[in-house]
């Protein structure tokens, strides 16, 4: 009897034992299970937070790239304005560069043909001036010529009258001895040639009175060197 109950002390024990070892080992399973879940837990955990810290810096760095892309066109754009404003300002500086020397060119232009019209207009007078003294020297050389020509015939027609004074003059004195001799002969017979040589005294009056008639009309104002 004392066999029996020890057997079944030892089984109650056993089973005891038994018992307490599944709850132990459930409880250490549990535990060991709980903890591979908390480590997979922390792990997943951690792998979502390297991603998330990955794509955070993935994402930083695309904003910075972004910012550092955006401040360089902006600086791009900057030196590309600053460059149209200069292109501007030189462009409007040479286009009033331009204007002033139209401007100074086109007063030149017109300063010259101011100055080209006066010298014409001086030229003009001067020919003007030359044709009227040339003029005004060939009227006083005609003049002077037609006065010397004048005085010329003056003269000749002084000479002429001079010439014609004396001839009538000593024909005259010729006619006043002949008639004193025919005073003086009175009837006396005349010389064959008496009548011949009054006739040619008479001759010799006619022609020069003719002669100095017609060295009158010899000189005329037309006349010409």
């Amino acid at each position: 009897m004392k066999r029996n109950v020890i057997i079944a002390v030892v089984v109650i024990i056993v089973a005891l034992l038994s018992v307490f070892g599944f709850k132990f080992y459930k409880e250490q399973s549990e535990k060991a299970l709980a903890e591979q879940r908390e480590a997979a837990d922390k792990a997943e955990q951690a792998r979502l937070q390297a991603e998330a810290d990955k794509r955070a810096a993935a994402e930083a760095e695309a904003h910075r790239l972004a910012a550092l892309k955006a401040q360089q066109e902006a600086e791009a754009s900057a030196l590309q304005l600053e460059k149209l404003r200069a292109d501007q300002a030189a462009a409007e500086a040479a286009r009033i560069a331009a204007e002033k020397i139209a401007a100074a060119a086109e007063a030149e232009n017109a300063r010259l043909a101011k100055e080209r019209e006066s010298l014409e207009a001086e030229a003009r007078r001067q020919a003007e001036l030359r044709a009227k003294d040339e003029a005004a020297a060939d009227a006083a050389r005609r003049e002077a010529l037609i006065k010397l020509a004048q005085a010329e015939q003056e003269k000749r027609e002084l000479a002429d009258r001079e010439a014609a004074r004396l001839a009538s003059l000593k024909a005259q004195q010729a006619l006043e001895e002949q008639a004193a001799k025919r005073v003086l002969i009175g009837k006396t017979i005349q010389p064959p040639d008496y009548h011949r040589r009054e006739h040619y005294y008479m001759q010799i009056d006619i022609l020069n009175n003719a002669s100095g008639a017609s060295v009158k009309k010899t000189v005329t104002p037309s006349a010409q060197p």
